[in-house]
């Protein structure tokens, strides 16, 4: 059965009267016509992100030709289509163009592992990815860089420390276990030139789905992912589907606290002091720029890398 998300949240559209249109449209590859599962759909200037699920459908009620915002779609291993909403009139899918990636050997000498960004997973107490009563996290990833000794190597391994709760019955000896998330891990090269992430060094899709820890360890020696240079980011990128929200409370100024959807998982900062911002994060103007929200105290991200050398 076919899941159409509709995006409702604060969007405003003129002319709402009575029943509003629902406009539905399907995220097709552009050679194949079949549908992209898991795309990142964003509506930029009403803040609006959530990502569909594997039919590539989505929906946006109202009247589309008075609308004056701009959609982003984007899938890994697509270039992303942005389009004005009142030129969607008429539509019913979006074609995504797949990206030309560069084709990375596989390297057969490489012996020595090192662990890159080491810290204690008991002494992460701050976590990014929840609104705040200073700041709403409005970012479809963050992107902890990381640097080698000398340039090359395989990606071999990630830790992820991230925040999780105990999904507890009326008793608390009834724990069912923890609330359960789902995301996908991005690896990029770093950018030379604006120093952010760049190109993406692994074109399959790495989704990460856990129920039981707060210490994920993610095996990635099956996706051959080559480090061409001595720098390069692991991203996190939140799923926003109905699946993966939880709630939180915000408490705005003097007003009551008001229950805000956040998106699963909350990750890990550091506890180790730093001197440079290691953290890059991914608005939903699709900009990569230096995530300074915890800084100057915290610089890096609760995320080790593995790699083989």
């Amino acid at each position: 059965m076919r899941c159409i998300l509709i995006l409702l949240y604060g969007l405003v559209w003129a002319g709402a009267k009575g029943q509003q249109k629902v406009n539905t449209f399907q995220v097709i590859d552009s050679l194949t016509r079949k549908a992209i599962p898991s795309v990142s759909i964003t509506i930029v200037r009403a803040k609006l992100a959530i990502s569909t699920e594997k039919d590539g459908v989505f929906s946006i009620p109202g009247n589309l030709s008075k609308m004056r915002d701009t959609l982003i779609v984007e899938a890994q291993g697509y270039m992303a289509h942005k389009v004005l909403l009142h030129k969607l009139q008429g539509m019913d899918s979006l074609r995504l163009v797949r990206s030309q990636r560069r084709i990375q050997g596989i390297p057969s000498d490489y012996r020595q592992e090192i662990e890159l960004n080491q810290f204690e997973k008991f002494d992460v107490t701050h976590y990014a990815g929840l609104h705040t009563e200073t700041s709403s996290f409005d970012y479809l990833q963050l992107a902890q860089q990381f640097y080698l000794p000398k340039p090359g190597g395989q990606l071999m391994k990630i830790y992820v420390s991230r925040l999780a709760f105990r999904l507890n019955n009326l008793r608390q000896e009834d724990a069912v276990g923890m609330e359960p998330t789902k995301f996908r891990l991005r690896i990029y090269e770093a950018d030379t030139i604006k120093g952010g992430p760049g190109e993406e060094l692994c074109e399959q899709v790495i989704e990460v789905r856990d129920k039981d820890s707060q210490y994920l360890e993610i095996n990635l020696s099956n996706y051959k992912i080559i480090i061409p240079r001595n720098s390069f980011f692991v991203a996190i990128e939140w799923m926003r589907d109905f699946t993966n929200q939880g709630y939180v409370l915000v408490q705005e100024k003097s007003v009551r606290p008001v229950q805000t959807i956040n998106y699963r998982p909350a990750v890990g900062v550091s506890p180790v002091k730093g001197t440079n911002i290691n953290i890059w994060g991914l608005n939903l103007k699709k900009q990569w720029k230096p995530y300074t929200y915890f800084s100057p105290d915290f610089t890096d991200l609760a995320i080790t890398a593995v790699v083989r050398q």
